[in-house]
């Protein structure tokens, strides 16, 4: 037979081998003498041919059967893992060889003899050379990691066990396409990928990398346009939480979490940090400043955290600081276990003074005589509470917009939506793309929630006029709160008290429950059954996403510099992919496509060098010297060291228990031997060590005295 290449010749006998049972491989190679490139005849085998030689085997040591490194040989054997071979010294094999007059391979030997058995016709796609993964099965394994689907379910979409390939295959896919990506180091792909983003579209991705003095990074911030414009409607209320270390770095997750017109959790852009130091946070807290515009949030919630505070003071001077009143109150179990137990009265008079005070000087008396009542005016820790009340007892910011929220509860919440699409080992590169792929999540949530409000009505009774005008305008899960709050109006009962002005005084009291009155005042003057513009925040709004839910056709001008270019890009982006896909059906309309395409882009480069533009990139050291990032080659950064209490668990994501639950579930010892709950165990109980000392002196006097004193010696050890 002739073949016009070796690799013809090896696809022949490797799918004759499909037929008949077997698969093969390269043997040998012949090169001539002259050119070492140039091969003049291969061998292929059986992939049975053979024996199995183990590893660090010497042929000396076969052949001259010496009993040294065949003792070493058969220690290696017990000591390796337990193996098998498919080598048998099966002789079926097929050589080929260069025929230099017609430049083709022909066939100079074939051997058709097996000593094994045949793989049947329903196992064969088990061989090797069966085992091939196509093209479309590694961009659908590809596309089910992207999307966080179950990869072992690829093989049974694409056909079961008679495919080619398993699950383990397409695991081994993903590994390379994994190994391709951080080909430069972990660092240098995600800004590779930043810089990829930003290339498609500058306004779609902000992000700033941190550097230490020796081109490590430190620190990594990033945001897209959708999280910037939702800050532009969202931004009053801001939450910010480092807990959630989820990487193989240990970097704490830092996202900035607001609340929508759907009382849902959405970002305002994340980080990675390498510590939680002031000075990082200082840098932090800048970039994100820039990336929003320069705008300050009304308010903003965090933790007890010092250098936090230190930093928020520095970079956004009026905006309110609050702290998360759950993390404080968490802390009265641990600091205050000697009173703060369940059902205590200081539990209970506390959260009366916290929750049910309305204004300031009832707060500050009612906490007097609580700490006067318990003997508590001298704990430090509550008087350092105290001090910083303003902080975080509600009545201090009743006249501030936080939009309902006392707590970090929604960067937590948002904390543990991101379990379901990263996992404790990633790598960075695909912690930023899950993170993308969390924030189309969030969107197709917030969208869904558009579709109920904006398509389907409340149900409110006849004669309900305020609840029938707020169902007009709110959001459905605002007009539910909304709703819940009005059904408690028969909970109270009024009485008309004089009043010497224009105004009409009510008594607002409790019916039942604890005793609580409030002055009512109204104008009947002013009176409507209406609920009054000013009341209805726009944040609260059915269309507050006006920049999500506008139509293409009726793109905003005048309404930001920011959104307008997001729906205009959208837009051309959709009229250009229309035409691209008419052009795309022959040659000509490609080539007109092309044409036009070009002359409109001479057009725009003439317009465009008339506009300044804001770089929407920062690569920086940790004292916010910029450095090209063009030339620059990051590092992967160090293991980050946090503060806090180091996790009782492998996963990152898991919380960290507080003080009170590690003891309440630390087991207490017992010994198994004296039967006592003590610190001791068995092994140095103290009777086992009497009963061991006895029998020690009694040994002592039957041996040897050197033996006596060498056992008196070990004994001591022991004790």
């Amino acid at each position: 037979m002739v073949f016009n290449t070796m690799e013809e010749a090896r696809n022949y006998y490797e799918e004759y081998g499909r037929q008949e049972g077997f698969w093969i491989r390269t043997r040998s190679s012949s090169k001539t003498r002259r050119r070492l490139d140039e091969v003049t005849s291969r061998q292929f085998v059986c992939a049975h041919e053979g024996k199995y030689v183990p590893k660090n085997t010497s042929q000396k040591a076969s052949e001259e059967n010496d009993e040294r490194n065949l003792s070493e040989i058969e220690n290696m054997k017990r000591t390796g893992k337990n193996c098998s071979t498919v080598k048998c010294g099966c002789k079926a094999s097929m050589r080929i060889k260069l025929d230099r007059w017609s430049n083709k391979w022909k066939v100079s030997s074939f051997q058709d003899s097996h000593n094994h058995k045949p793989v049947t016709p329903e196992r064969r796609m088990k061989m090797k050379s069966n085992r091939v993964m196509p093209k479309a099965a590694k961009i659908l394994t590809e596309t089910f990691h992207e999307e966080n689907l179950p990869i072992a379910k690829v093989p049974s979409i694409l056909g079961g066990p008679h495919i080619g390939f398993n699950n383990r295959d397409c695991y081994n896919h993903l590994r390379n396409v994994r190994h391709r990506q951080l080909d430069g180091g972990d660092a240098q792909s995600v800004l590779t990928y930043f810089r990829k983003k930003q290339a498609e579209n500058p306004q779609i991705c902000f992000y700033a990398i941190q550097c230490d003095e020796n081109g490590r990074a430190a620190n990594f911030f990033w945001v897209d346009a959708r999280s910037r414009m939702a800050y532009h409607y969202f931004g009053d209320v801001v939450t910010f939480d480092t807990t959630y270390r989820t990487n193989k770095y240990d970097m704490p997750f830092a996202p900035f979490t607001g609340v929508n017109h759907h009382l849902q959790s959405i970002q305002f852009g994340c980080a990675l940090l390498q510590d939680e130091t002031e000075v990082t946070f200082l840098w932090l807290f800048e970039t994100w400043l820039e990336a929003m515009g320069g705008r300050h949030p009304v308010s903003i919630i965090t933790d007890q955290d010092l250098a936090m505070k230190g930093a928020i003071a520095k970079i956004f001077p009026n905006t309110r600081h609050r702290l998360c009143l759950w993390h404080i109150k968490k802390k009265f179990a641990e600091k205050l276990s000697h009173v703060y137990f369940k059902k205590s009265k200081f539990k209970i008079q506390m959260k009366k003074c916290i929750r049910s005070t309305y204004k300031i000087e009832e707060f500050e008396e009612k906490w007097k005589e609580l700490m006067k009542e318990c003997e508590l005016a001298n704990d430090d820790w509550l008087n350092s509470l105290y001090d910083i009340r303003s902080s975080w007892v509600p009545v201090y910011n009743r006249d501030i917009f936080f939009a309902g929220m006392n707590t970090t509860g929604r960067s937590e919440g948002i904390n543990s939506f991101f379990d379901g699409f990263v996992t404790p080992t990633i790598n960075l590169r695909e912690f930023v793309v899950k993170y993308e792929q969390a924030l189309k999540r969030i969107m197709d949530r917030e969208s869904d929630e558009d579709f109920e409000s904006e398509h389907k009505y409340r149900i409110v009774n006849e004669g309900e006029f305020l609840l029938k005008h707020a169902a007009k305008f709110y959001t459905r899960n605002v007009f539910n709160k909304f709703k819940d709050e009005w059904s408690k109006v028969t909970l109270y009962k009024v009485e008309e008290i004089p009043c010497d002005n224009e105004y009409h005084a009510y008594l607002v009291k409790t019916k039942l429950g604890e005793h609580e009155e409030f002055v009512v005042k109204l104008n009947l003057q002013t009176y409507k059954d209406t609920l009054p513009d000013h009341f209805i925040l726009p944040r609260w709004r059915q269309e507050a996403n006006k920049f999500r839910i506008m139509d293409f056709k009726s793109l905003v001008t005048n309404d930001g510099k920011e959104e307008s270019e997001a729906l205009r890009l959208s837009h051309m982006c959709h009229q250009a992919t229309k035409l691209a896909c008419i052009a795309a059906s022959s040659n000509e309309a490609y080539t007109t496509f092309m044409e036009a395409i070009n002359e409109l882009s001479k057009k725009l480069s003439d317009n465009s060098t008339q506009h300044a533009t804001i770089p929407s990139s920062t690569i920086g050291d940790p004292c916010s010297t910029n450095i090209d990032s063009s030339q620059l080659l990051l590092l992967d950064p160090n293991i980050s060291q946090t503060k806090g209490r180091k996790k009782d668990n492998i996963s990152g994501s898991k919380r960290i228990k507080s003080g009170i639950e590690l003891a309440q579930n630390k087991k207490k010892r017992k010994c198994a031997l004296c039967k006592k709950i003590a610190q001791h165990d068995k092994r140095n109980c103290p009777s086992n060590l009497k009963r061991r000392k006895n029998e020690s002196t009694n040994l002592c006097n039957e041996e040897s005295e050197d033996l006596c004193q060498d056992m008196e010696s070990d004994d001591q050890e022991y004790c």
